[in-house]
């Protein structure tokens, strides 16, 4: 049967190997940010030293993130129709199958009689078989589509972002992946991404995008 897909979308994973080398212009002065807390390393007078190296939370951008949390729940309805699919086309044939075995049972059988049988119930062995690849292929293909269009819209977001903060790298903090290992509170901007990526996809859906 179908393998159940997995549900949480990995976005960080996608923001680490698509920022973890995102390195922009020599920092100046960095824009000040409303959104971003007072402690921010990003709001201090004279900015950060060096390299500017800011993460975000995944699992907070999975789970906080309404383009994630929408398209999940599509992915969802196409995984059940798929499964409902290939549960009632199993259903059909396992009929034809129960039927062959009664007669076969009940009734004296030639040997011609069971090489058909035998082919009959091979060629439902392989109907099975090709229809639960056509609707695996195609949730996945799907899926992976929209892993696509999450890191496109996450990349042309985070480009932005990061030139508009002065950010030269940003990579992703998860809590079951040890990337790193401490993270000081001034760099992270979790809060304010989602809020800003939210924002931008609410404003796609009210114009009518998808």
């Amino acid at each position: 049967m179908l393998s159940k897909l997995s549900l949480g979308i990995n976005a960080l994973l996608i923001i680490a190997v698509a920022f973890l080398f995102f390195k922009m212009s020599k920092l100046s002065t960095p824009n000040t940010a409303e959104l971003l807390p007072a402690n921010s390393a990003f709001t201090s007078p004279d900015g950060p030293k060096g390299a500017v190296l800011a993460y975000v939370d995944g699992d907070s951008l999975n789970a906080k993130y309404q383009f994630i949390i929408d398209k999940t729940k599509s992915l969802e309805a196409n995984y059940n129709a798929a499964e409902l699919k290939v549960r009632k086309e199993y259903e059909k044939r396992q009929k034809d199958v129960q039927d062959i075995m009664t007669y076969a049972q009940n009734n004296k059988v030639s040997d011609e009689e069971a090489a058909l049988y035998e082919e009959r119930l091979q060629q439902l062995q392989y109907e099975m078989q090709q229809i639960e690849q056509q609707q695996s292929e195609s949730v996945m293909k799907k899926e992976q589509q929209l892993q696509l269009e999450l890191m496109e819209r996450v990349s042309k977001f985070m480009d932005g972002y990061a030139k508009s903060k002065g950010i030269d790298y940003v990579v992703n903090y998860q809590r079951n992946t040890n990337f790193i290992l401490y993270g000081n509170n001034a760099y992270d901007v979790t809060a304010e991404v989602i809020a800003l990526l939210n924002a931008e996809y609410e404003k796609e859906k009210a114009a009518g995008g998808k």
